[in-house]
Parts: structure tokens; C-alpha cells; sequence
């Protein structure tokens, strides 16, 4: 076998296929690039003349040959069951009547299919065995390792700089691939503070564990990841239970929402075999219309199955000149006298019942699939359901029963005695501390049957959006009020919470103490992103962008990836094979626009004064500025007005960033340029832009050092 056979037979195979198919790479690329490779031409020329001198190849080479098994008993059970139908078939033909024959033969013809189908998928490998077999066994030998040390770790290379980002200045790229939406399947990125969140819910069974960051740096992507298991053990994720935090709380409310919550999950993952049962009300409602569904295409497909059977009754009446009725019940001798439109007529009949017998099988399966017994659930498990549709009745609805009796009796003139009675007895509203005590009951319950009959390891109960409460002190007594519940046995929390929390977290063993010291084991803090992380999320997802402009999304992100999501797709909405600097401007200016209409509309919020027109006025200007030199300028003219200080020091730190982000990122910026300069890195700009949101001041720092260091106009 030659190089190029070798090359293509692992191109061509279905790894390989399913390899480029993932990263966008056309086959004939990769075969072209592979081909015309001098390093694996010059490794396949001499490991062909070599590998087999040193004698721990052969082992190493013959322990990793296929097994084949030459009798496969599926194989000869089809051969069995083809044969023995034929001699059935063979033996009763004479004694069937036309009808029975009919169906015998669309029969035979549907097990011969299927019977062909299996062989063919078990002869396949014998196939391969057999040229294994035929050929000379160095030159085998010399094929499998070929293939395994040399041409598929060349095509891996080739793959992994296919996926890092090429140094280009001109917008490229291959393919875009779950961008706007996340995949199930998609590999995660994870971050240092992903891997810190690992570490912690691996070593904490019980406890409550915040999440802190500002918004949009992904807690609720970290919750998703714990809850599905990404961030522990994928193939026997927790029960989890993800609960947002009300704006409005009420305590009591919101510990009922959570037992709720709680016992639906449990009946869900507690359904043994069978279906689990759903608890999304448009499930409920659209029960109803797929029931008519399926009853239309029933009515459907029994009419075809008549209309199929109707047309070859009609012509075989016409063929052999009898009425259509007497056709049926008095058929005549159909293989006597035949004539070219008999023929026809039998095979059109042939077919169609061959259609009708495969969609009837093709029914019958479906139904017996599902019919199949379902394997009992373990008793644990039953009693665990029963208890938890109980309490999610009693958190429902208040259950009341009535019971009483009644009598009559009839006396002489027409009077009448009687009596009743009666009793009622209503379920009173349970109290906070009883609610309290039987969220806790249930959940240590639940933990405890489900770690035994090995459904999962842990219960997770997030509470997601807690930092979206307006007022600090109100997140803060909600938290107060429920971390009653945060301690039960086998149930670890999760909770969002802001960026000042872990402030106060950090403050603890001071005399100043508060409900998140109190309440938290450990509190991890969620980053913004680093550009590692930000080129390998967009290298997942844009394939093929060049690492300017990878960098430009990190520094107008800020490394905040719900940002960075935006700026992304902002992106790919400028046509490609524009260069750099005309992404860049269009990149800039489209955010400049909307900065000023932000600016402007706060500056319109404060009182009137002859300060606010004047800055007004400046603002308005922003989108009539043109290059990075005008808006310097403009930023110093509004940093150095009068009143208003903290609006014209964001205003006057946002243009200078937007000016320094025109002036790095030109259409002569290489990776060496771009990387290469010490105290100009470009993580400098992404700080800047963070640090906006905070201190515009210290944003405005951040750039006058990135500034000096790149030799660029400092004011």
C-alpha cells in the first residue's frame, strides 16, 4: 500500500470524517494539505524501511489487530430462519390459496430483506479478515502502524493549528457554530474559577456555597454546569433544583416554592424505567392536540392501506372478467391462462402487499416496544415518590373532608323529625418554622434514599438571581430569613449572589459580621475572563478567526462573557474579508453612537444648569467625531468642564478607550506587535473597560500607562 492510500484511508474513514466535520474543514483540504506534507513523506519513507528492525514493534503492533470471530451465531440464525421459511414456503405452496400465497410471498420477500441486511452488516468484517488474511503480514503490520503513529497524529497536528487563531489582519473565518445558542453536547469552557467550583462542590456534601461576581460573568452558566453535571461527574449528574430569587419575597413563600420544586424533580428522576412524568404546563396543554394527531394520521393511514388494496382488487376484477364482489368472495384460479395483464396485475399485488405487511411489522414493533415490561422500580424509590406527590398535594392545596349522616322520620299527621350531623376537618396554613422543618424533613429524606439506591450522589438546590434584588439589605434578609434550610444533611445550595457579598464574606473574623459571613461555607468568585479564555471560547465557536481580531472582541468586552457573546456577534455582522482597521472603525463607531444616546439621556435626567447644556452639547457631537485624534481631544474638552464630574469622567474615559482601541489595532498590528510590548499589554484595555463600570477614573489611569508604554499621545 502506498503513502497516498494511507493518507486517504484514514482521511476517508469515519473518525477522521467526524474529526474535520466538527472544526469545518473540507476533506479535500486536508487531504491536499496531508499530501503535499514533506515531514509525513519523509516519516512514512523511512519508518517503512525501519520500524520492524527493532523486534518490540511486532508485539506491540499484533496486540492491537481487530478481533474477528469466524462464525457468528446472528449470522447463522438468519441463514437458519431464511432457509427453514424457504422449505415451509416450498412444502405448503401446492395446498395455499391465492390470498394466503400472496401474503406468504411478501412475507418470504420481507424476511429475505432483513436477513440479507444482517448478514451483509456481519460479513462486513469477515470481508476485512479475510484481506487481512491475504495479505503479507509485515505489509499489515506496517499499514496498522502507519496509520496509528504516523499519518493520525499528522492529521491531529494539522487539526489543532486549523484551530488556533490564525496572526492575519483580514476578517476571515470558516465556520460558525453554536454562537447564538448552547449546545447541549458543546464542550464547556472552564475557567480557573470553574475549576475552584469544582474543587468545592467535590469536597462539600452539605452546606451552602455563594457564587459571587458582577453581572454577566456566567453564575447562572456555573449553576447550569453543577446541575447538569459538567462540573463533577457528567454520567451521574445530582438532583438538582434551580429556583430564581423573587424581587419581592416572602420567606415563607419562596421555602414552599423550593419544597415544590424539589418533590417535582424527585418524581421525575424517581419513574424508574418507564417515561417520567412532566410538570411543563405547555406539555399539558398540547397532551390533548398530539392525542388528535395521532388519531388523524391512524384514520390516515388506514384509508391509504384500503385505497392500496382497493386498486389491485379493481384491475385483477378487470383482468379476469368477474365482478369485483365475486372477484373476493369466488376467486378465480389465478395462476391459470396467464396473459401480460395478469402478470402485471400479480405483481402490482405482490408489491402492494409486500408495502402492507412491511408498515403493519414496522406498527406491530413499535407497539410491542411499547408494551415491553418495565423493570420495577426499587420499593425505596416508589415509597419516595408516593411521599413526594403527597407533600407536593399538601403545599397545592389546602385538603379538606367532609363526612356526615342523615335521617328522617315520618310521623302521623304529616309531621316529620329528623337529625344530621356532620363534621369537617381543614388543613390549617402551616407556619414559617413548621414550613421550615418540613422542607428540611423531606430534603434529608429524599438525599438519603436517593444516595442508597444509587439514583445520585448529592441533592443541589440553587438559588439563581439573587443579585438582581435592587436593595443589598433586602438580599441580605432574605438570606437571613432562609438559611434555616442551608444545613440539611446531603444537600448542597448554591447561590448567586452580588459582588459586594464576597466583601463582606472576605471581612469575616472582624467584629462586623453579617447574614453572608453567617450563612456561607465558602464563597467562590466568578472572573471575567482572561484572553486564554476568551480565545478558547471563540475558537469553539468562530472557527478560523484570526487573533487580532480575537483580541479586539477581549478588549471591547472587557472579558465579560455576555459581553463578549455580544461583541462577537456584532462582528459577524461586518462582511468578511474587510481588514482590520475597517472592522475596527465600524466596530467602534457603532458602539460611540450608542454611548452618546446613553450619555446624552443621563445628562437630560439632571436638573438644568448651564453646565449640563454645555455638556449636552458635547455629547450630542460624539457621533460627527472622526478618528482616534478628534476624539482625544473631545475627551479632554469634557473631562475639564465644570460640575457633573462623575458623567464627564465616564463620557471623556470611554472615548479615550475608544481612541486607543482605533490606534492599536491597525491594518500593520502582527501577533509580535500586538503581544510584544511590555506594560502594553493588551489585557490593559480589557481592564480598562471593566473598571468603567466602577471607577472611570481609574479606567482613565489604566490608559494613560497602556498609552505610554505603546508610544502613544498621552494628554
Amino acid at each position: 500500500m502506498g503513502d497516498d492510500e494511507l493518507i486517504a484511508g484514514v482521511l476517508f474513514g469515519d473518525d477522521a470524517r467526524d474529526l474535520l466535520a466538527a472544526e469545518r474543514i473540507p476533506l479535500r483540504e486536508a487531504h491536499e494539505t496531508l499530501s503535499a506534507d514533506p515531514e509525513l513523506r519523509e516519516r512514512l519513507t523511512s519508518g517503512r524501511a525501519t520500524f520492524l528492525r527493532d523486534p518490540a514493534f511486532e508485539g506491540v503492533i499484533t496486540s492491537r489487530l481487530p478481533e474477528h470471530r469466524l462464525v457468528d451465531l446472528r449470522l447463522a440464525a438468519a441463514f437458519a430462519v431464511v432457509f427453514g421459511y424457504h422449505l415451509l414456503l416450498v412444502r405448503a405452496w401446492p395446498q395455499l390459496p391465492w390470498g394466503f400465497a400472496a401474503f406468504a410471498v411478501a412475507a418470504y420477500l420481507a424476511v429475505l430483506a432483513i436477513a440479507c441486511r444482517i448478514g451483509y452488516r456481519w460479513i462486513a468484517p469477515l470481508r476485512g479478515l479475510f484481506r487481512r488474511v491475504g495479505a503479507l503480514p509485515v505489509e499489515d503490520l506496517w499499514r496498522v502502524y502507519a496509520v496509528e503513529q504516523i499519518v493520525w497524529p499528522a492529521l491531529v497536528r494539522y487539526v489543532e493549528e486549523k484551530r488556533t487563531p490564525p496572526d492575519s489582519t483580514e476578517f476571515t473565518y470558516r465556520a460558525v457554530d453554536g454562537l447564538y445558542r448552547e449546545s447541549p453536547s458543546a464542550t464547556p469552557v472552564i475557567t480557573g474559577a470553574g475549576e475552584r467550583l469544582r474543587t468545592a462542590v467535590a469536597r462539600s456534601e452539605t452546606g451552602a456555597i455563594a457564587l459571587a461576581g458582577h453581572r454577566g460573568v456566567g453564575k447562572t452558566t456555573a449553576i447550569r454546569f453543577v446541575a447538569g453535571g459538567v462540573l463533577g461527574d457528567p454520567d451521574r449528574p445530582p438532583l438538582a433544583v434551580v429556583a430564581s430569587a423573587p424581587a419581592r419575597y416572602d420567606a415563607r413563600d419562596f421555602v414552599l416554592y423550593l419544597h415544590a420544586l424539589l418533590c417535582k424533580e424527585v418524581i421525575t428522576r424517581t419513574h424508574g424505567a418507564g417515561q417520567p412524568h412532566r410538570w411543563a404546563t405547555f406539555a399539558r396543554l398540547a397532551a390533548p392536540v398530539r392525542r388528535r394527531e395521532r388519531a388523524v394520521h391512524v384514520v390516515r393511514s388506514l384509508l391509504a392501506h384500503l385505497v392500496a388494496i382497493a386498486v389491485p382488487v379493481l384491475l385483477g376484477a378487470w383482468a379476469w372478467g368477474r365482478p369485483p364482489l365475486e372477484f373476493v368472495t369466488d376467486p378465480p384460479p389465478l395462476f391459470r391462462d396467464l396473459t401480460g395483464w395478469r402478470i402485471a396485475v400479480l405483481v402490482l399485488a405482490g408489491l402492494v402487499a409486500l408495502a402492507v405487511v412491511a408498515d403493519l411489522g414496522a406498527f406491530a414493533w413499535r407497539a410491542v416496544r411499547g408494551l415491553r415490561p418495565v423493570r420495577p422500580a426499587d420499593p425505596r424509590l416508589r415509597e419516595l415518590r408516593a411521599v413526594a406527590g403527597q407533600q407536593l398535594r399538601r403545599i397545592r392545596f389546602l385538603q379538606t373532608y367532609t363526612t356526615g349522616w342523615s335521617g328522617k322520620l315520618t310521623l302521623p299527621l304529616k309531621s316529620e323529625a329528623g337529625w344530621t350531623r356532620s363534621t369537617q376537618s381543614a388543613e390549617q396554613q402551616l407556619s414559617y418554622p413548621e414550613v421550615v422543618d418540613e422542607f428540611r424533613a423531606f430534603a434529608e429524606h429524599a438525599a438519603e434514599v436517593l444516595r442508597a439506591t444509587g439514583v445520585t450522589e448529592r441533592v443541589v438546590i440553587a438559588i439563581d438571581e439573587l443579585d438582581k434584588i435592587a436593595e443589598p439589605e433586602k438580599a441580605q434578609e432574605l438570606i437571613n430569613d432562609i438559611k434555616g434550610v442551608f444545613d440539611v444533611p446531603g444537600c448542597l445550595f448554591l447561590v448567586s449572589v452580588s459582588d459586594d457579598a464576597i466583601v463582606s464574606f472576605e471581612r469575616r473574623g472582624i467584629p462586623a459580621r453579617d447574614a453572608f459571613d453567617s450563612a456561607f461555607s465558602e464563597m467562590v468568585r466568578l472572573d471575567n475572563f482572561t484572553p486564554d479564555d476568551t480565545r478558547n471560547w471563540i475558537s469553539r465557536r468562530v472557527l478560523g478567526l484570526p487573533e487580532q481580531f480575537v483580541c479586539l472582541c477581549h478588549c471591547l468586552s472587557g472579558g465579560l462573557p455576555r459581553d463578549l457573546r455580544r461583541t462577537v456577534v456584532e462582528l459577524l455582522d461586518v462582511p468578511a474579508g474587510q481588514p482590520l482597521s475597517a472592522v475596527v472603525e465600524v466596530l467602534v463607531r457603532r458602539e460611540l453612537d450608542r454611548k452618546a444616546h446613553a450619555f446624552t439621556g443621563a445628562a437630560r435626567g439632571i436638573e438644568p444648569s448651564p453646565e449640563r447644556s454645555g455638556l449636552i452639547a458635547d455629547l450630542v457631537s460624539i457621533p460627527t467625531v472622526r478618528g482616534p485624534g478628534e476624539l482625544r481631544a473631545l475627551a479632554t474638552k469634557i473631562d475639564s468642564g465644570d460640575g457633573l464630574a462623575a458623567l464627564r469622567t465616564q463620557a471623556a474615559a470611554y472615548l479615550l478607550f475608544s481612541a486607543t482601541i482605533l490606534e492599536v489595532f491597525t491594518d500593520d498590528l502582527t501577533r509580535d506587535r500586538l503581544y510584544g510590548v511590555p506594560g502594553g499589554e493588551p489585557q490593559l484595555l480589557a481592564l480598562a473597560r471593566q473598571q468603567m463600570a466602577f471607577d472611570p477614573r481609574v479606567s482613565m489611569d489604566l490608559l494613560a500607562s497602556f498609552r505610554a508604554a505603546r508610544g502613544l499621545a498621552v494628554e
